[in-house]
């Protein structure tokens, strides 16, 4: 997916391989997003696989553009797509999620 932001485009995708969200500028990754996939547990509110963001990272040169709010918001919402429920470690994500809760009843 392609964003525009102040003027410049960058491309927001999945490296399922890497298991991550990346996002790019002039064909160079300048940010990304980890996760790692696992199977419900009983203490999950999800039956089905669970998605725990663990890294969120963008080049302190494109700092300060909401760079990667898009990115957590790209990532959260592709996975939604894909009907998955979500936790995370990474601090960045755990304040994304408190700034927007439309995605509070996502979570795992």
């Amino acid at each position: 997916m392609d964003l525009e932001i102040s003027d410049e485009t960058y491309t927001f995708a999945q490296d399922i391989a890497a298991s991550r969200f990346t996002v790019s500028h002039d064909d160079k990754v300048i940010g990304h997003v980890d996760y790692i996939d696992r199977e419900a547990s009983p203490d999950d509110t999800s039956e089905s696989a669970v998605r725990t963001f663990t890294h969120t990272e963008v080049s302190p040169a494109y700092g300060g553009r909401g760079i990667a709010a898009h990115l957590v918001r790209f990532a959260l919402e592709t996975s939604a797509e894909a009907d998955l429920k979500f936790r995370t470690t990474c601090s960045y994500v755990m304040e994304f999620f408190r700034k927007n809760p439309e995605f509070e009843e996502l979570r795992a």
